[in-house]
């Protein structure tokens, strides 16, 4: 079950290095959410391993993913709110600068 958590989380790293993004902005969101996931991998697959050898750890394991999962919503929206008032920002300056060029 290690092993298998391992390498899961290992793929989630694979978009981040990949694909390279050029504006700052996309670039924290776009490996922030990787990370998120990756993390969040990471925590079920340590409780699950944990209680295959006989520990009991799922008060702590299940408030974690909880608290992980939450935290992954509210940065995800965060980011989508932040990534669309720049974007519409961008258009809005964009439009007026053609607006006042004749």
């Amino acid at each position: 079950m290690f092993t298998v958590t391992l390498i899961f989380v290992t793929l989630f790293f694979i978009p981040v290095t990949s694909f390279k993004q050029k504006n700052e902005l996309v670039r924290f969101y776009w490996s922030g959410v990787w990370i998120f996931l990756a993390m969040i991998a990471a925590f079920s697959g340590g409780s699950e391993t944990l209680s295959l050898l006989n520990y009991d750890a799922r008060h702590v394991a299940t408030t974690l993913l909880t608290s992980l999962t939450v935290c992954f919503v509210l940065f995800v929206m965060f980011g989508w709110l932040r990534l669309s008032s720049s974007a519409i920002v961008a258009g809005i300056n964009h439009w007026m600068k053609k607006r006042k060029t004749p």
